[in-house]
């Protein structure tokens, strides 16, 4: 049995709401945004995978969230989108250091995970 992606999201509900160290609340936050990605692209990407498709080990991210975004299914486009506003947001917060992560943010990111995993159930990937 692999790996309980949606662990991952649950994570970045602890990370946001339980916040044990002050000085390290950026941090937190930052984890909680890239955590609520890397969640549900997990998710998506493993259900291609069970629809037969070939993940490329290069350009990963972007191949999974063009598979979506040009799916003829109006839920996996849905899917599609949210990946890449998460995908914005999971890169801001890993690698851009004057951008500012506050808990509204963190706040927003978990929520989209939440409604990208509500539709990955829809299609079938939980």
């Amino acid at each position: 049995m692999g790996f309980d992606w949606k662990l991952y999201i649950q994570l970045a509900d602890e990370l946001i709401t339980y916040q044990r160290t002050a000085s390290f609340q950026e941090a937190y936050l930052r984890t909680a945004i890239s955590r609520s990605y890397y969640g549900v692209f997990c998710i998506a990407r493993n259900f291609l995978t069970t629809k037969g498709i070939s993940i490329p080990p290069i350009n990963t991210h972007k191949f999974v969230r063009e598979q979506y975004l040009s799916s003829q299914d109006k839920v996996e486009r849905k899917i599609g989108d949210s990946l890449n506003r998460l995908w914005r947001r999971r890169k801001d917060a890993d690698y851009e250091d004057e951008a500012t992560i506050d808990i509204n943010r963190a706040k927003t990111a978990y929520q989209m995970a939440l409604r990208t995993m509500g539709n990955l159930t829809n299609v079938g990937a939980i």
